[in-house]
């Protein structure tokens, strides 16, 4: 199969959320299955390009962009699907979301970039996969272009529902589309560039079942849950995986590494975690971890009561690593500072840090107010680290409530999003982490999960080859 895989982000080139790991690793999988598989990227100012072959493609080095200017399209050497970077300094110059009035402009030349550089090639896809609000127009700029674009079908994955894409109406003609396409649906002069790519896609995909499921309601969908019960037959949701580099068996940033077999072993990164942060070593206490964007969505208001008194007794330890909301990056520091032997954060992103907290923790705090799918409660589960989570989106399709007559189970959950819910989840799990045989086996329970992308990528499969017999 041919795959046109269209995104604003790949890790760990131009890498700011879950859209960068997926876009690294699906590809890479489908890719290694033996689909030909060709990632377009914009080749943005700020690219990590360190360490590569950076070529013009023969045949791209001057594209035009239908009233946007011209590109150059390149290409990085080394294996894995071929990265082609969509070179127009005018406008890629800068960091990889340059939000202001333009930036619909931006995507629009990369939309038309990524079909002009298909048909230069002579490369006609089987598929396009488009990802979020930046390429959510893919259907509508092939329909525009004409020749074999209108029967190519574009499947477009959902991975922020919160982030649509809004512009003026005015400015349709200048991107070149079709002012009078039926999914172009102005409200109040403004056009919704998500919610015309939900219209126009073939099919819609989600980064989780629950969250497909919530995001059709009007508490999850964020003003277009109407046009998702519309397109409903069509919205699939699909679990994000984890890729190659979590894994606690190899991974070079453990003072040593470890197996469900070997569990033992994982004292030496509790350890390591402890040092790192300043954090003192306390027999039987566990170490409570955090590694996230601190925003509202992500629950940490839920720590402010509950989180000090636990500190305070002596009975948990905390290890953050984030950055964000002020008022969180404050909260968080006055925990370290009020609790220094016990509270340590880091502000900011350090990848030998965020694997230290992930091996070094005993229970991962990802009390999510929603979250379309989450990738950190499963790198912990990965890692023999228990996560508490609240039970919405992805986390809710990824870890099951523990059972300790039946054995069955991998983490905590709590369905009401207040403190109550999460201290007594909370509360839940550090009873159960003083019944060492049991956590033992809670431990491995996650362990034996499967995240793999070679099974997401096979579902992926199965929704290109529907896309294409749709049309």
């Amino acid at each position: 199969m041919k795959i046109a895989f269209a995104t604003a982000e790949l890790a760990p080139l131009a890498h700011v959320g879950g859209l960068g790991d997926v876009s690294r690793w699906l590809p890479t999988t489908l890719a290694e299955a033996g689909d030909d598989v060709r990632v377009f990227l914009p080749r943005y100012g700020s690219l990590e390009t360190e360490g590569t072959i950076e070529t013009v493609v023969p045949g791209l080095e001057e594209i035009d962009l239908v009233g946007l200017g011209t590109a150059a399209v390149t290409t990085l050497g080394g294996p894995g699907p071929e990265v082609l970077l969509v070179d127009a300094p005018q406008w890629f110059s800068g960091d990889i979301y340059a939000p202001g009035h333009d930036e619909h402009i931006r995507y629009a030349a990369f939309c038309t970039a990524v079909l002009a550089a298909c048909d230069a090639l002579g490369w006609a896809p089987d598929v396009i996969h488009a990802n979020d609000w930046h390429t959510a127009l893919l259907p509508l700029h092939a329909g525009a272009r004409g020749g074999h674009w209108p029967v190519v079908p574009v499947v477009l994955t959902i991975h922020n529902l919160a982030y649509q894409g809004w512009f003026p109406q005015s400015d349709l003609e200048r991107m070149g589309l079709d002012t009078s396409h039926p999914a172009l649906n102005e409200q109040g002069g403004r056009i919704n560039s998500l919610r015309a790519g939900i219209l126009s896609a073939a099919l819609v995909t989600t980064v989780s079942p629950t969250y497909a499921a919530e995001i059709v309601t009007p508490q999850h969908g964020e003003g277009l849950d109407d046009v998702l019960r519309e397109r409903q037959k069509e919205l699939v949701g699909v679990l994000n995986g984890i890729g190659s580099e979590w894994d606690p068996s190899t991974d070079p940033y453990l003072p040593s590494t470890y197996s469900p077999s070997t569990l033992d072993i994982k004292t030496e990164s509790k350890a390591a975690l402890r040092d790192r942060l300043g954090l003192v070593h306390r027999d039987g206490v566990p170490v409570l971890g955090v590694v996230s964007r601190l925003a509202e969505q992500k629950g940490f208001s839920l720590f402010k009561r509950t989180l000090p008194r636990l500190l305070e007794d002596g009975r948990v330890q905390l290890a953050v690593i984030g950055r964000g909301d002020s008022a969180l990056e404050a909260m968080f520091q006055s925990f370290a500072k009020r609790f220094p032997s016990d509270a340590g954060y880091h502000d900011g992103f350090d990848p030998e840090l965020a694997h230290l907290v992930e091996a070094g923790s005993d229970i991962f705090l990802m009390p999510s107010q929603w979250e379309p799918c989450g990738l950190n409660q499963m790198y912990s589960l990965h890692y023999g680290t228990v996560p508490v989570v609240h039970r919405t989106g992805g986390l809710a399709d990824t870890v099951t409530e523990w059972d300790p007559i039946s054995g069955v189970g991998t983490g905590f959950l709590f369905d009401q999003f207040s403190e109550t819910g999460f201290g007594a989840a909370l509360s839940i799990a550090l009873q159960s982490f003083g019944d060492t045989e049991a956590w033992r086996t809670l431990q491995r329970n996650g362990m034996a999960e499967d995240f793999s992308w070679t099974r997401r990528a096979g579902e992926y499969r199965e929704i290109y080859e529907r896309a294409i017999s749709s049309q």
